[in-house]
């Protein structure tokens, strides 16, 4: 009953308007339809505006997501962080210990989920390797891209 109530009130507005701050974001009735269609479950925070399109972030079992949609509506991908290493799943963390870069610092872990298929990030560093003057005169940073069977299927490096 609630997700109909939702729906009805989506259905009436054509348009969504959520303040932030002294920002106001206009959000298309497609984009938050297919919000409230993919994620009955979820707790909007907020909607932020992209030229690429809209980000809803939200909350969801306990967790934090962030759903990417473009202006007609259509679900473009979903991220959500993982705290720990230790969370990833197997096959994914075989990849890595394989990779070259699993004695780097991991700065940040996501799980991002797009119509192709899921991929695992890893955004890491090698700063712990200093110079004389103790600077990160070395310093590296790669975003990693594994996929669910453990491939490293691409390395950004980071400006």
């Amino acid at each position: 009953m609630k997700n109909v109530v939702i729906l009805l009130l989506v259905a009436v507005m054509s348009q969504s308007m959520i303040a932030q701050g002294d920002t106001v974001v206009v959000v298309p009735q497609q984009v938050t339809a297919a919000f409230v269609k993919q994620f009955p479950a979820g707790q909007l925070k907020k909607w932020e505006q992209r030229k690429e399109g809209f980000i809803a972030d939200f909350r969801q079992g306990g967790k934090k997501y962030f759903a990417y949609y473009a202006a007609d509506g259509v679900w473009k991908g979903t991220e959500s962080p993982v705290k720990w290493t230790k969370d990833l799943p197997s096959a994914v963390k075989e990849g890595w210990k394989k990779s070259g870069y699993y004695n780097w610092y991991v700065l940040d872990i996501k799980k991002i989920e797009t119509p192709d298929q899921p991929m695992y990030t890893l955004h890491v560093n090698n700063g712990t390797l200093l110079d004389a003057d103790h600077h990160d005169a070395f310093l590296e940073e790669y975003v990693l891209f594994f996929s669910p069977s453990g491939e490293l299927v691409r390395k950004d490096r980071m400006p």
